[in-house]
């Protein structure tokens, strides 16, 4: 093959040729240039003016082996660009809310009543049952000591009791007789069935029913209007129970009180809503949502306390 054949030949590969070059082809190339030996020119540099058709072609070789080297680099090392690999930026990670604490409830305070902000509230120690609520606007609270708290509503026109007892008075209408003997049984069903006995009230059939978690039973009771032949206690109500340090539970003539007994982990803890004629449906629904909004929780041991209750 003449010079100018070859020169021809070279051409046509390189317009009309393979645009990608084999890793054995490229790999063979580059072996060839790095066994190469590389000799030190003896002679002064020589400029030349003009280059041979052998020598471009060895030249235009020379510079696909490069290229193609360059580019085989870029491609495997994962860089940016045409056929390359773009970089996915991790996903950023969006933060969890914090949780925004309940407030701690406030204690009643003991031995007087207070207006309450409406909150949440627990009968605190010397209670003997852990009774949290949530009162609104215009109630007042009092603790009495370990066996009374008690809620009321501005004009006395809705309250809520807390109380411990098992002293029941005979007959609430001859405040004289004393109370019952013998005294109502430990059991929720005993405290039960002596209210709903109580001589000349309408009392509800005792239920079943659970607050705060707790099980026990539901009654009402409703004192009768006429008080003709009654001999009332001081202040002209029904008496109706006692407790342990003196303090009284009466229901007004024509009064209703609901009454809840539970079993709170052996403790007998009763909560009533008195209600007196004429009572409003915001009252009503005021007693209500704080019934609703019961929590309880046993305490072990009572702290003494000179409040009476």
């Amino acid at each position: 093959m003449t010079e100018n054949d070859f020169d021809r030949t070279a051409h046509l590969w390189l317009e009309d040729g393979p645009n990608d070059m084999s890793d054995r082809a490229l790999q063979a190339a580059l072996d060839e240039i790095h066994v190469t030996r590389q000799r030190r020119a003896r002679w002064p540099a020589r400029r030349f003016t003009s280059m041979g058709n052998t020598a471009r072609l060895a030249a235009g070789v020379a510079a696909i082996v490069v290229v193609a080297f360059v580019g085989i680099n870029l491609i495997s090392s994962g860089s940016g660009g045409v056929g390359g690999r773009v970089a996915t930026p991790s996903p950023t990670p969006t933060p969890s809310p914090t949780p925004t604490p309940s407030p701690s409830p406030r204690a009643l305070v003991v031995g007087r009543a207070v207006s309450l902000e409406a909150g949440t509230y627990v009968t605190a120690d010397p209670f003997l049952s852990r009774v949290t609520f949530t009162v609104p606007a215009g109630w007042s609270g009092n603790l009495g000591g370990p066996y009374l708290a008690d809620l009321g509503r501005s004009g006395d026109t809705g309250a809520v009791g807390f109380s411990i007892f098992d002293k029941v008075y005979a007959d609430p209408c001859h405040f004289d007789r004393g109370l019952l003997n013998p005294a109502p049984g430990p059991a929720v069903d005993d405290l039960a069935t002596a209210l709903a006995s109580l001589p000349g009230f309408n009392a509800t059939p005792p239920t079943d029913v659970t607050i705060g978690g707790y099980s026990g039973k539901q009654l009402t009771l409703t004192a009768p209007t006429s008080v003709a032949g009654c001999t009332l206690a001081p202040g002209g109500t029904f008496r109706v129970w006692e407790l342990p340090l003196g303090a009284t539970g009466d229901i007004s003539p024509g009064g209703r009180d609901r009454v809840w007994i539970l079993d709170v982990d052996g403790q007998r803890l009763v909560i009533d809503t008195p209600a007196k004629p004429g009572q409003t449906a915001q009252a009503s629904a005021e007693v209500q949502g704080i019934l609703d909004s019961i929590r309880i929780a046993p305490i072990a041991s009572p702290s003494p306390t000179p409040n009476p209750s």
